[in-house]
């Protein structure tokens, strides 16, 4: 007993950088993309737009009152564009902006079986295409990881792309690559109707389909 506490006693400096160096990594902020000259640049422009409807108000309040609606949607734009990941990013829509939507799947976890869940879903409906064996509409949902590893990404088309930036991009921009032998039918407003961490458990999904594909 003894010895186990002298060596207790030895280890805690060790855990005590760990834990530092544990909470460091939790405090990090994302790494900016956009330079201070650049967001300047951007303060100003936004600072123009309210003042174009300070000269509103008198005459047109409603009109004014658009632009600072408008202007505030603006500005949230510019700040997710410099890297700016707000408290809430989990529950927000997507969008279409693939870089970003990678960069921001670190922040979350996929959970495969409510990607399932989703997949399923009368809402989303990629069961209706994506049938289990081959369909007419669209591939399978059978083997999509080993498709897209084995297939999808030895297509010229594809070069130096990653599985999650193929995968990505075939649920928010479906017309960007369409696969062979297939029409684009697949609707393209999912990056409006996907918040990020339901597109993180559908990627979590996906990807856990790497079995022998039909096709």
């Amino acid at each position: 007993m003894f010895n186990y506490f002298r060596r207790l006693i030895k280890a805690l400096p060790l855990l005590a950088l760990t834990f530092a160096g544990m909470m460091a990594a939790q405090n990090e902020e994302p790494a900016l993309t956009c330079t201070a000259a650049e967001m300047a640049q951007q303060q100003a422009a936004l600072a123009q737009a309210l003042a174009a409807a300070a000269n509103q108000m008198a005459d047109d309040p409603y009109a004014a009152l658009d632009t600072w609606f408008k202007t505030g949607a603006a500005a949230q734009e510019a700040a997710l564009n410099c890297g700016y990941v707000p408290p809430d990013v989990a529950t927000r829509a997507v969008g279409a902006d693939v870089p970003r939507i990678l960069n921001l799947l670190d922040e979350v976890s996929g959970d495969p079986l409510n990607g399932q869940l989703l997949y399923n879903s009368d809402t989303l409906a990629c069961y209706g295409c994506h049938v289990t064996q081959a369909g007419e509409a669209a591939p399978a949902l059978d083997g999509t990881y080993t498709r897209a590893e084995e297939t999808r990404l030895h297509d010229p088309a594809l070069a130096d792309y990653t599985i999650s930036q193929y995968l990505v991009e075939s649920i928010v921009h479906p017309g960007q690559y369409v696969s062979p032998g297939y029409d684009n039918v697949m609707p393209n407003n999912y990056g409006e109707r996907l918040s990020l961490q339901d597109l993180a458990d559908l990627l979590a999904y996906l990807e856990s389909q790497d079995g022998e594909s039909p096709e």
